[in-house]
C-alpha cells in the first residue's frame, strides 16, 4: 500500500530512499544512515526519537491489496462490522458491541478520541 503514491510527514528518512520511525529497527540494516523529522543525523544511540509522535502517513484507497472489489459500487457493499479505534481514556474498553444499529450509530456518532502530541504541542 505505502511503496507508491504516499504522504509521510514528520517520520524519519533513510539513506535508501526509505522512511523509518521507532519499532522499525530490527527491519533496517545497521549502515543505512538515518535522517531524524528534524533533519538531523540520528543513530540507534541518540536521545531524541528519529520520527515525531504525531507522524503519519496517507495513501490511495486504490493501493490497498485487501480492498474490496466492489468498493466504490453506487449500491454499497455489505456491512457486518464497524470497527472504531483511537485513543482512549483509561478505564473504557478497548472493544465493546452495540446493542444494535441504532446503539451503534449514538456510539460512533458521541465517540472522543484522546489527545494527540500534536495537540499537546508536543
Amino acid at each position: 500500500t505505502i511503496f507508491k503514491d504516499t504522504i509521510f510527514t514528520n517520520v524519519a528518512a533513510t539513506n535508501d530512499g526509505g522512511v523509518f520511525w521507532e519499532g522499525l529497527e530490527k527491519e533496517i540494516s545497521d549502515n543505512v544512515e538515518i535522517t531524524d523529522w528534524r533533519g538531523n543525523k540520528w543513530t540507534r544511540d541518540s536521545k531524541t526519537p528519529a520520527a515525531h509522535p504525531n507522524s503519519r502517513f496517507c495513501s490511495p484507497a486504490t493501493q490497498c491489496p485487501i480492498i474490496d472489489p466492489a468498493w466504490e459500487d453506487p449500491t454499497g457493499v455489505p456491512i457486518d462490522a464497524i470497527i472504531f479505534g483511537g485513543r482512549r481514556p483509561e478505564g473504557v474498553p478497548l472493544i465493546y458491541q452495540a446493542r444494535n444499529w441504532q446503539h451503534g450509530v449514538f456510539i460512533g456518532a458521541s465517540m472522543k478520541s484522546e489527545a494527540t502530541a500534536a495537540a499537546e504541542h508536543k
